[in-house]
């Protein structure tokens, strides 16, 4: 009886620590098992050429997946990312009219109407009790509108040639992934090592608790919001030097692509469990995905099915993990 009793104790064990092992490493068992397969399937992604814009194109949505994956540490969510995107570059290009001596006033323009949206859904969420679902996607309606009520459809300006230096690349190496890694490292320290890191996890994992411990919750909350929107606006310039005019189009996507590089990194939508290197590994996933189907030539709807299954898989994969355990 006994050593039936330990051999079921050791199943059990083998089991929990399977499941840990999933929820843990997961991510990134998963980025390895894709670049193994990609080497068979489309071994031009290897290409100094390739990688240099994999990982350009990669900083862009990684970028903006930091703010996301904070605000979903919290159990928010923010869809409006991909307005703040366009309303930086018809700032930066309005403001700047093509004058390198005016790059940062645009800039700071730019971020201070980030905050002016960041405030806005953080307070819609917070002191109006509005899902955020519908707080931030009523955000992106209003920032368009907003958007679109100024240029009159027809955005005018001209981005500086100086913009453009922050996407000078030597080889793979690129500003815009410097500038990515360095506020990944800057953001995981924060969120690890500080109080204002372990007050974000505590709200996310419960904000009744939270509160009665004393934590602002709400300030707390609106400040993940404030920081998602400056991400957004910091991609933006990014994008909007890349592509050196301004297009209504930058961007798309990119609020979708964000959420769910974070929740393929293991960032729950219930907030509290997550963080910011799994969610390096998940975009990295999305992008490499994203390129391979281009290398293969297969259609955008196509692309659009692998990207769903893969988020699909990722959530049920690490739900089951997680209840199991």
């Amino acid at each position: 009886m006994s050593v039936a009793k330990t051999v079921e104790s050791s199943s059990i064990a083998d089991s929990w620590r399977i499941r840990k092992l999933v929820v843990d490493y997961g991510v990134y068992m998963a980025l390895a098992l894709l670049l193994t397969a990609a080497a068979f399937l489309t071994p031009k992604l290897f290409q100094v050429d390739t990688i240099a814009i994999v990982m350009r194109q990669a900083s862009q949505l990684g970028i903006v997946a930091i703010g996301q994956t904070m605000i979903l540490l919290v159990a928010g969510l923010d869809l409006s990312v991909g307005g703040v995107i366009v309303m930086t570059s018809v700032a930066v290009a309005e403001v700047s009219n093509g004058r390198d001596e005016m790059v940062l006033p645009a800039i700071l323009i730019a971020l201070g109407l980030g905050v002016i949206v960041g405030l806005g859904n953080g307070i819609l969420v917070t002191k109006r009790r509005v899902p955020p679902f519908v707080a931030t996607l009523g955000m992106l309606v209003l920032v368009q509108g907003a958007t679109q009520a100024y240029t009159r459809g027809v955005p005018g300006g001209f981005v500086p040639e100086m913009l453009g230096m922050v996407n000078q690349s030597w080889g793979f190496l690129s500003i815009p992934l410097v500038l990515w890694l360095g506020l990944n490292a800057a953001f995981i320290f924060i969120l690890r090592r500080t109080a204002y890191g372990r007050k974000v996890y505590a709200v996310g994992s419960n904000i009744e608790a939270a509160r009665l411990s004393g934590i602002s919750v709400d300030a707390i909350r609106i400040s993940v919001y404030i920081f998602g929107a400056c991400f957004a606006v910091i991609s933006g310039v990014v994008l909007t030097g890349y592509v050196g005019y301004v297009d209504r189009f930058i961007g798309t996507g990119l609020e979708l692509d964000s959420i769910a590089a974070a929740v393929v990194g293991g960032t729950a939508f219930v907030g509290g469990r997550g963080g910011l290197l799994g969610t390096i590994a998940g975009v990295l996933i999305i992008q490499i995905l994203s390129t391979m189907a281009v290398l293969m030539g297969l259609d955008v709807e196509v692309q659009f099915i692998i990207k769903g299954l893969v988020i699909l898989g990722a959530v049920t994969l690490y739900s089951v993990a997680r209840v199991e355990s």
